[in-house]
């Protein structure tokens, strides 16, 4: 396990490196630039009240070479007790190249993610974070399978370094209208003490999508229903590009998001959500109903 921990660490390196002198070298870009807020209440939590993020990020694609984004979010947890209220800070970055070989019939991508993380969390458990997450993926030509495989290793204060591996899967049926996509997530190095009482985690992801096809103003041109199964904790989301560094134990969850291309140039899209989670420390199980909307312009 070491060894390949050793060659994980490595492989991200250098493809950091590949990443800034491809980008470098690239030529005609477009620009997105998002801004997104959630709001969320905790119902039958002993110590939480409710929780608010807001997000901007700003990204770039050049054509089919790749891409990078960057961005900063800020969160607020308000606890029962007013006095153990959350702030924090986050600031991410993704990088992406593309490759298109013959011999893969589609299109290979590398990509990398950094987060760094702050807050004002009294027992600084949470605080200081530090991740590392390289991904290698693989689309095919007619966009109608998709594999990936990825890494998050996450280093918090006082000895806290997790490693998360992810393997997916996405595959596209009704001539691609529609999509299914399941990720599985196993997230190792856990101090048992601190991620209530387990050592390791896993579990299963899995949304299915729909592209509507028409111009009806009122109708969301993607629909997507979610779910996830199992356990985790301290998991990174390279999809939603989030760490639930703050999180207790998740033992499941459900969302639906709608999203409307309103010009080519913006988009809007909703999301509500409602995910378990199990405070095993109180042994208090609780749930978190949120909301989420985000706006997109692009050109």
């Amino acid at each position: 396990m070491k060894n390949i921990l050793n060659l994980l660490k490595n492989i991200s390196f250098v493809t950091s490196l590949i990443l800034l002198s491809h980008i470098a070298l690239a030529s005609p870009l477009y620009l997105n630039i998002a801004a997104s807020a959630t709001k969320g209440i905790y119902v039958n939590s002993q110590l939480r009240s409710n929780f608010v993020e807001n997000e901007v990020t700003i990204s770039n694609e050049y054509l089919d070479d790749g891409g990078l984004l960057v961005g900063y979010g800020q969160t607020f947890v308000g606890m029962k007790d007013t006095s153990f209220n959350i702030t924090q800070q986050h600031r991410f970055a993704s990088g992406r190249i593309n490759f298109w070989p013959d011999i893969l019939e589609g299109r290979l991508t590398l990509r990398l993610d950094g987060h760094k993380i702050n807050n004002n969390d009294f027992t600084s458990d949470t605080d200081g974070v530090i991740i590392g997450a390289p991904q290698i993926s693989w689309l095919a030509n007619d966009t109608s399978l998709y594999i990936d495989l990825g890494y998050a290793n996450s280093k918090y204060h006082n000895n806290l370094n997790v490693n998360q591996f992810t393997s997916t899967i996405g595959f596209g049926f009704n001539r691609n209208i529609d999509w299914i996509q399941l990720r599985s997530y196993q997230i190792r190095g856990l101090n048992s003490a601190r991620a209530s009482g387990k050592s390791s985690t896993s579990g299963l992801d899995a949304k299915w999508t729909h592209y509507f096809l028409t111009s009806a103003s009122f109708i969301p041109s993607v629909v997507t229903m979610g779910a996830w199964v199992g356990e985790r904790i301290y998991a990174v989301d390279m999809d939603s590009m989030s760490v639930a560094n703050l999180a207790d134990l998740g033992i499941a969850s459900a969302s639906l998001l709608l999203s409307w291309e309103l010009r080519h140039w913006a988009n809007f899209t909703v999301l509500a959500g409602k995910s378990r989670f199990r405070d095993v420390a109180l042994v208090n199980d609780y749930t978190l109903n949120l909301a989420y909307i985000n706006f997109t312009l692009k050109w």
